[in-house]
């Protein structure tokens, strides 16, 4: 695998005041999901629903080739968040994410864009590690030279 085929997209949106008669409709959000999903090219694996005891607030995530969708769904609130990354390139994340928007009715609602995968130079790569083999060798080295100075002897 080649770093490129690492990098996607993450976008994370939170909707704020969404309809009530649509995220009180478990069945509807998993329909309208399935539906982005195949129509923006998430190419959709499986649907997974964690629903609370109380029945307050759900989770629906879409397993997609390469990628995912998660929603988080407070119905008391109105509140929904979602998660849509994709590293498949015939993906449209964006569509999905507006597709989104529009099916819950949002008033107002918070975007973030990530780029995922961007791992920089290959120095940026390397893990970074404290060795103390290096320390104790300039321990070493500058205990030579404080011989050196110590027992040189002093001219006349």
């Amino acid at each position: 695998m080649k770093v490129k085929d690492c990098k996607g997209k993450l976008i994370v949106v939170d909707m704020y005041s969404c309809k009530d008669n649509v995220i009180n409709d478990l069945e509807g959000v998993k329909a309208e999901l399935a539906k982005g999903c195949e129509a923006f090219g998430m190419a959709l694996s499986q649907i997974v629903v964690n629903e609370d005891e109380e029945g307050k607030e759900y989770s629906v995530v879409a397993v997609c080739k390469r990628g995912h969708v998660t929603l988080h769904v407070y119905k008391e609130l109105g509140f929904v968040t979602a998660d849509v990354f994709s590293c498949f390139e015939a993906a449209r994340p964006a569509d999905l994410s507006r597709s989104l928007r529009v099916f819950f009715g949002t008033d107002k609602v918070k975007i973030t864009l990530l780029d995922r995968g961007d791992f920089g130079s290959v120095a940026d790569m390397k893990p970074r590690r404290n060795s103390k083999i290096k320390f104790s060798r300039r321990t070493r080295s500058i205990g030579n030279e404080l011989k050196k100075i110590i027992l040189k002897p002093r001219s006349l």
